[in-house]
């Protein structure tokens, strides 16, 4: 099963909102029946937690029994927890319920504030950790959902004429004239589109308005062609070398994972350069007040952040940075907030590993002006 992973814009709005009665739950979740259960148990706990912060911070008791309603009726949603992955991120309040599906594990959290804690979604989505795969041959055509957990890929229906595979059928002189069928090798070539036209039609309207990654698996012949004719923006440049009908779906898994995880690798090591050639120019930081201001002054084009880091404090309107010992009420995440405020500014955020955050600082933003 593909997560339900959140969108830019949705990332923003969570980042954005405000309410007293703002719950925000992290619980490790599997898609193992056994394990399932447990991370039932372990939700039914957090909202009962969440409960007692409702009250003991004052909100209003009909805002607050509105909160938790939506979420004791999530947890009676026998079709929701048939359906999970490895962790899931709950965000409620008044009027409102989002729900993901993570990839990436989780440690139990329940959070009552004036704001979402929404640090550990950002974590959660910074790497590929879903793809889909598509596998493409005369005699095969299947689209698959693959995840780097270890569930095998998942077959995803595709709605393909009836007639594909005849597109190239081959015939004579005479019968290609009668159908208007083009001729000799540039003819081929033009029927080999054709033919992957007909199949990127079916997978747009399988996987829809998606951001992941999509790694083609076809033969010699065929998979030129569907290079030649896609749209889709996030087929990856690298693809299984491999004929698929050759291909089994364990092997078919694994090598769509490596594909993935040197995607990542890519992708790290793509914004280092960047980084470092901007902060020539002075457009680059990873002090931590400066980054502050910048992202309060929509000057930040690129921020990453250490994910493992965790700083309390609060931020200023005009981006002054107060950093707490120890966490007082009125605090947050100030590395959450900077997020926050680079993605309101239509910025990117992503997460990284420490040793690959410059300088041993827990953020590192690529500006777009000298600030």
């Amino acid at each position: 099963m593909l997560p339900v992973l959140p969108s830019p814009s949705d990332l923003e709005q969570l980042a954005s909102h405000r309410d007293e009665a703002s719950v925000t739950i992290y619980v490790p979740s599997s898609p193992i029946p056994r394990e399932r259960d447990e991370a039932r148990i372990a939700f039914k706990s957090c909202v009962a937690d969440a409960a007692r912060q409702l009250k003991a911070t004052g909100a209003n008791p009909e805002r607050a029994r509105e909160v938790i309603s939506s979420l004791e009726a999530l947890d009676m949603d026998e079709e929701f927890w048939m359906r999970q992955a490895r962790g899931l991120a709950v965000f409620a309040s008044p009027g409102l319920l989002q729900v993901y599906r993570l990839l990436t594990d989780v440690k139990p959290r329940v959070s009552v504030n004036h704001r979402f804690d929404i640090g550990t979604l950002l974590r959660a989505v910074t790497f590929s950790h879903a793809a889909y795969v598509l596998t493409l041959s005369e005699g095969r055509v299947q689209l698959f959902g693959v995840t780097n957990d270890s569930e095998p890929a998942r077959e995803l229906q595709l709605s393909l004429p009836d007639d594909l595979h005849s597109v190239l059928e081959y015939t004579t002189t005479e019968d290609q004239l009668a159908r208007g069928r083009a001729l000799g090798a540039n003819g081929e070539k033009t029927e080999q589109q054709r033919y992957c036209r007909l199949v990127q039609d079916a997978v747009l309207a399988r996987i829809g308005n998606t951001s992941l990654p999509l790694i083609l698996a076809a033969s010699k012949e065929l998979g030129p062609a569907y290079r030649a004719i896609n749209t889709y923006q996030h087929l990856c440049a690298r693809g299984i070398d491999a004929n698929p009908e050759g291909v089994t779906v364990p092997q078919l898994t694994d090598r769509a994972r490596a594909v993935l995880d040197e995607l990542n690798e890519s992708d790290t090591k793509a914004w280092s350069e960047r980084y470092e050639t901007q902060r020539a120019k002075d457009r680059a930081t990873s002090d931590l007040g400066h980054v502050a201001r910048a992202a309060t002054a929509s000057a930040i084009d690129e921020l990453v952040f250490d994910m493992d880091a965790a700083l309390s404090g609060s931020i200023d309107d005009d981006g002054t940075l107060h950093l707490d010992h120890e966490p007082t009420t009125g605090s947050y995440g100030v590395i959450d907030e900077i997020a926050a405020r680079v993605l309101r500014s239509d910025g990117r955020v992503r997460a990284l590993r420490t040793e690959d955050v410059p300088n041993g600082s827990p953020v590192a933003a690529i500006l777009r002006y000298p600030f």
